[in-house]
């Protein structure tokens, strides 16, 4: 029993110490912000408010070459215009609210917990006709500087 507790404390000590973080080759971490995050959603949602209009609220909150994560909110009345991505995939989590999105061609209803994943090349849209929506839009990978948003004629 000894031994085991010993051996728990040497290895507490030897990835808490000075020199762990040391070991991470130089040039790895390429990310904004740099160190792990915990954001609460409602915390966010309070201190950003839906517009309580037809507009959308939005923050990058992580960004790397790999992905970028967005919290967002639309209010009521909102609607996106259809498009594409020719680099990035998105992935949509509806958090709080509902609305539709395009997919497919076709207006799908969309409420919280529901996760949309839109392949790049394929034509989305979104709405929130009824009531506010909030949602966390996540792309991978980054987009390219000045966006990769495409708008097709509706």
């Amino acid at each position: 029993m000894k031994k085991i507790v010993l051996l728990g404390f040497a290895l507490f000590c030897l990835f808490t110490s000075a020199g762990f973080a040391e070991q991470i080759p130089k040039g790895l971490v390429d990310s904004k912000p740099e160190q792990a995050i915990i954001i609460n959603l409602d915390e966010w949602y309070k201190t950003h408010p839906t517009p309580g209009k037809p507009e959308l609220v939005s923050e990058t909150v992580f960004t790397s070459p790999r992905l970028a994560v967005m919290i967002r909110a639309a209010g009521k009345g909102r609607v996106s215009r259809s498009h594409y991505h020719t680099v990035a995939d998105e992935i949509v989590w509806v958090v709080g609210g509902s609305g539709e999105m395009l997919i497919n061609g076709k207006w799908t209803p969309v409420k919280a917990g529901d996760l949309h994943i839109n392949p790049r090349g394929n034509i989305h849209d979104s709405r929130s006709p009824n009531e506010d929506i909030r949602f966390i839009s996540i792309f991978a990978p980054q987009q390219p500087p000045g966006g990769d948003l495409n708008t097709v004629k509706d």
